[in-house]
């Protein structure tokens, strides 16, 4: 079958059952898609748009060619490789048998953001039943044997799929905890460092630099760590979760994913401009910076989000910031995901710079934030040590920020 269509459901502000929104028909052969709002749904008062920047309200829809013919907010409601890899363990397929619109519409309650997509307008709402906090080791097990390719129970299966859509390739899953979802991000098979730990550590860091980050907790199941991060586009409410829409800044800028040499920092700040606070924008330049110090150079355009309401759009807090290792000895020279200034992607403190006007500072400015980054940065020794990391993995983590001693070294900010 070519051709499908699903209807795209919307959790309104304030609201925890989904209203149909309109219809998303999809051709899987040439990878089109194309949407059209309900005039049901046009007619409230409360209607926001389903993807704030590919289909504002009121404009006559366009179709879709980037991304295999998905809107942006619809792929990043989609799951992850590590989803799709339950997705397809469920079915008892490899994934690629399936298409985009098997998975989107395998997903389930725990998707990010505020949509839902389903067969058809009548089709119940989705069961939210994550696990609870209390099932990790079962999970954690559960986790390693699908990484291993391994024959898994179907209960074990259904506990997992709950929160698969939330980023990247490690395993992960979403739980219920003191009275609100979170992330549990498990260690892989084959980390010969302690990941959960490490990313607890360096967002803790972020945080100390005044990023805005969610709230995190670390928590060890046996031999392992486990790394929880609150969800900030749920709360709950009496009688269910209210969801909070979201949009990766892939889909804000309506970027392909393919479109690597695009992405660049500064255009999402020109972008941001027309639709969020001025402080946002100068949050963004700090979370750049604090990738070149700590060489996360997983920060491509999906690891960046807003939230949205009717208030407008706001940039979420940070998420899946991670020093990248690298081998002793190897050149401290490296380039992120998406490009800092002039110099196209080259991770130096300087490229960040030449470009700070963009984000609404002057080079005074720039150069002050950069300074107190600088500082702070410089302490991951200790504070890594106090997060528990050992001394081995400290040591690891050496030439990932051998970086950060040669900028304050070779002043090379000024």
């Amino acid at each position: 079958m070519a051709q499908q269509r699903v209807t795209v459901f919307i959790y309104l502000p304030g609201e925890t059952k989904a209203v149909p929104a309109g219809i998303f028909t999809h051709d899987r052969a040439p990878g089109i898609g194309s949407f059209a709002y309900g005039r049901k749904y046009m007619e409230r008062k409360n209607a926001l748009p389903v993807d704030p920047a590919a289909l504002p309200l009121g404009l006559p829809p366009r179709e879709v060619l980037t991304n295999r013919g998905l809107y942006g907010v619809f792929r990043d409601a989609s799951p992850d490789y590590w989803g799709r890899l339950i997705i397809a363990a469920e079915r008892k397929v490899p994934p690629e048998a399936l298409s985009e619109m098997d998975f989107l519409l395998a997903a389930n309650a725990t998707r990010v953001g505020n949509l839902d997509f389903r067969a058809n307008p009548d089709d119940p709402e989705p069961p939210l039943e994550p696990p609870h906090f209390n099932r990790m080791e079962d999970l954690l097990d559960t986790a390693s044997k699908i990484e291993a390719g391994a024959e898994v129970h179907p209960h074990l299966l259904r506990l997992l799929r709950q929160g698969t859509s939330v980023g990247g390739a490690r395993p992960k899953c979403t739980v219920e905890w003191q009275d609100a979802l979170w992330i549990a991000k498990f260690p892989a098979g084959n980390d010969t460092l302690n990941i959960p730990r490490i990313e607890y550590a360096c967002m803790t860091l972020a945080g100390k630099c005044g990023i805005q980050v969610p709230d995190m907790r670390l928590h060890s199941v046996g031999e392992k760590d486990v790394f929880l991060v609150r969800r900030f586009d749920r709360e709950k409410r009496k009688g269910g979760w209210m969801r909070i829409g979201f949009v990766s800044s892939l889909s804000f800028m309506q970027w392909d994913e393919a479109d690597r040499l695009g992405w660049s920092y500064s255009a999402v700040a020109d972008t941001m401009r027309r639709h969020t606070s001025a402080d946002g924008i100068k949050e963004l330049f700090r979370r750049m910076v604090f990738n070149i110090l700590v060489r996360n150079t997983d920060d491509h355009p999906r690891n960046h989000g807003f939230l949205f309401d009717h208030s407008g759009m706001e940039l979420s807090p940070a998420y899946d910031i991670i020093p990248s290792l690298v081998s002793p000895g190897v050149g401290t020279e490296f380039a992120l995901a998406m490009s800092v200034g002039e110099r196209g992607r080259e991770a130096s403190l300087r490229n960040a710079l030449s470009q700070a006007g963009r984000f609404g500072l002057s080079g005074e400015k720039a150069g002050a934030i950069i300074e107190q980054l600088l500082d702070t940065v410089m302490g991951w020794r200790e504070h890594f040590a106090t997060i528990g990391c050992t001394d081995f993995e400290i040591w690891s983590l050496e030439p990932s920020f051998a970086h950060c001693g040669d900028c304050r070294h070779h002043g090379e900010h000024h």
